[in-house]
């Protein structure tokens, strides 16, 4: 087994797509887990976020079957449509740090991920798909408390 049957490095840079900007947002804005009411919730949302990064980058081997057929074909539109999906989701971070509108933010978590559990699906990851619904659950969860407050 050799180090690119492990890691995915088209996965890797969409891993650090979606991770850079909230750690980014984490570094510039004050964020406590003490302003949600429910902090299990916090934590599922994180933890839905990095191990969607971490499949996305790193082929585990537990249920997973990579591309179907035909691979070359399907690989192209897996890089094609998740690539698309995160530079529109990099441009919706951009306008959601000059605005801090609602919508911008509702359309990060929607956006990032759809790519996430898309990915899944094309790349047949059960893993990546069901740890992308839980990311957007807890997500959802952040986005509704977050702006609530406001």
């Amino acid at each position: 087994m050799s180090f690119f049957d492990v890691v995915n490095l088209r996965g890797l840079l969409f891993a650090a797509i979606l991770v850079t900007p909230h750690i980014f947002y984490a570094r510039t804005h004050t964020v406590s887990t003490a302003d949600y009411s429910n902090r299990a919730m916090v934590y599922i949302a994180r933890t839905g976020r990095f191990f969607s990064a971490f499949l996305l980058a790193i082929n585990i081997g537990v249920l997973e079957q990579g591309f179907p057929e035909p691979k070359a074909l399907m690989e192209r539109f897996w890089l094609i449509t998740t690539g698309a999906m995160l530079l529109i989701y990099a441009l919706l971070w951009l306008l959601f740090f000059k605005t801090g509108k609602k919508g911008a933010a509702l359309a990060i978590v929607i956006v990032s991920a759809v790519a996430v559990i898309f990915s899944g699906i094309v790349q047949v990851k059960t893993l990546l798909m069901t740890v992308g619904i839980v990311y957007l659950i807890g997500e959802l969860y952040l986005f509704s408390q977050f702006f609530s407050k406001r």
